[in-house]
C-alpha cells in the first residue's frame, strides 16, 4: 500500500457468497422491493433498479425449484458481485445493464449452467457497482438404472471448482501431498478453496470475458502453503499460453499463405507458358498466311501478265486476218 491506500483499489472486482434461509430470503425479498428501513437510509437518489428475472424472489425461487430434490434446508445462495469502481462507468445504465449481464453469466457459468433464478443491480444507492444474485445450482443426477432426476446443491460445483485448481499440500515443504493410490496430487475442496476458486474465477472473467486488461485480484491473506499460483502469476501463464497459440496460429497461417503463393505462382507460370506457345503458334500462323498471300499475288501478277500477253498476240493475229480479207476483196464480216 502507498500512503495507506490498497494498490488494487478500484481496480479489482469479488465476489462474496453466503446460505440463505427461506426467513433471509424473505427479508431479502423487502429489502430489494425498498420495504424495510434499512433500504430507505441507503437511497440517494430516485432511480429503480435493473433487475434480472423478478423482485419476487420467493415466487420465482418456488418457479425454479419445480421438480427439483434438494438435500439440506438452504433457500438458495446469495451472492454480492462487487465490479471495479474505476474501470467501469457506474452511472452509464449500458454499463449498468453490462454488469448485471455479466453477473448472470458468470455465476450461471461457475456453477454448472443452470442456477441464477433472479438478481438486481440497485441504482438509488451511493455505489452503484455491485449485483446482488440469488441462485441455487441445478443438476441432473443419473441412478444406476438409468433414471434421471434434477437436483440441487449449494456447494457441488463449488467444490469441482475449488478441485481442479487446488491440491493439498504439506505445511513444511509445501509440496503437494500425493495419493499412494493413485499417485497423483489430492485436490482440495475446503471452503477457504472453494472461495479461493470462486474469486480466482471472477478475476479471471474481468480480464478474459469482459476484457478489463486493467483489472487485478482482490487483494487476500497469504496462504501459509503455496498449492496454487497467485492470480498475477496465473494471469501471465494465461498471457503466455495465448502468444503461444497466437504464435501457433500466425505460423500455420504464413505456412498456408506461402504454400498458396507458391501454388499460385505455379500456375502463373504454367499460364505464361501456355500463353507463350498459343502466341508463337498465331505468330507462325501469321507468317505462313502472309508468305501464303505473298505468293497467291505474285501468282496472280504472273498469269495476269501471261494473259495480257496472250490477249496482245491474239489481237495482232485478228488484225492480221482482216488486212488479209480486205486485200483479197473479201471483205470483212461484222
Amino acid at each position: 500500500m502507498r500512503n495507506g491506500k490498497k494498490l488494487n483499489a478500484g481496480k479489482s472486482g469479488a465476489v462474496r457468497q453466503e446460505a440463505l434461509k427461506p426467513s433471509d430470503l424473505t427479508r431479502a425479498e423487502k429489502h430489494g422491493k425498498r420495504e424495510d428501513e434499512s433500504s430507505q437510509k441507503r437511497r440517494v437518489r430516485d432511480e429503480a433498479p435493473l433487475v434480472f428475472g423478478t423482485l419476487d424472489l420467493t415466487e420465482a425461487r418456488k418457479r425454479h425449484m419445480e421438480g427439483v430434490l434438494q438435500s439440506g434446508r438452504t433457500a438458495c445462495i446469495h451472492a454480492l458481485v462487487q465490479f471495479p469502481t474505476d474501470l467501469i462507468n457506474g452511472a452509464d445504465k449500458e454499463q449498468q445493464q453490462r454488469m448485471l449481464d455479466h453477473a448472470v453469466t458468470f455465476l450461471n457459468e461457475f456453477h454448472g449452467g443452470d442456477a441464477v433464478f433472479a438478481a438486481r443491480l440497485d441504482r438509488d444507492e451511493t455505489g452503484r457497482h455491485t449485483v446482488d444474485v440469488f441462485l441455487l445450482p441445478k443438476y441432473d443426477f443419473r441412478y444406476k438404472d438409468g433414471r434421471v432426476v434434477k437436483k440441487a446443491s449449494v456447494s457441488k460445483f463449488s467444490k469441482e471448482q475449488a478441485r481442479a485448481r487446488y491440491v493439498k499440500t504439506d505445511k513444511k515443504s509445501g509440496k503437494a501431498i500425493i495419493n499412494r493410490t493413485t499417485g497423483k496430487p489430492i485436490p482440495r475442496d475446503d471452503t477457504r478453496a472453494q472461495g479461493s476458486a470462486l474469486q480466482d474465477a471472477f478475476f479471471e472473467y474481468l480480464r478474459e470475458e469482459m476484457q478489463l486488461s486493467e483489472a487485478m485480484p482482490p487483494e487476500r491473506k497469504k496462504f501459509t502453503e503455496k498449492d496454487r499460483l497467485e492470480p498475477e502469476e496465473y494471469g501471465l501463464k494465461k498471457d503466455r499460453e495465448r502468444l503461444r497459440a497466437n504464435a501457433r496460429v500466425l505460423a500455420n497461417a504464413d505456412r498456408v499463405a506461402r504454400e498458396r503463393n507458391k501454388r499460385q505462382a505455379a500456375e502463373n507460370e504454367s499460364q505464361a507458358r501456355s500463353l507463350a506457345r498459343r502466341e508463337a503458334e498465331l505468330q507462325a500462323g501469321q507468317k505462313a498466311l502472309s508468305e501464303w498471300k505473298t505468293a497467291f499475288e505474285r501468282s496472280a501478277d504472273s498469269r495476269a501478265a501471261a494473259l495480257d500477253k496472250q490477249e496482245e498476240k491474239i489481237r495482232r493475229a485478228a488484225k492480221t486476218v482482216r488486212k488479209i480479207r480486205i486485200a483479197s476483196g473479201q471483205g470483212v464480216s461484222r
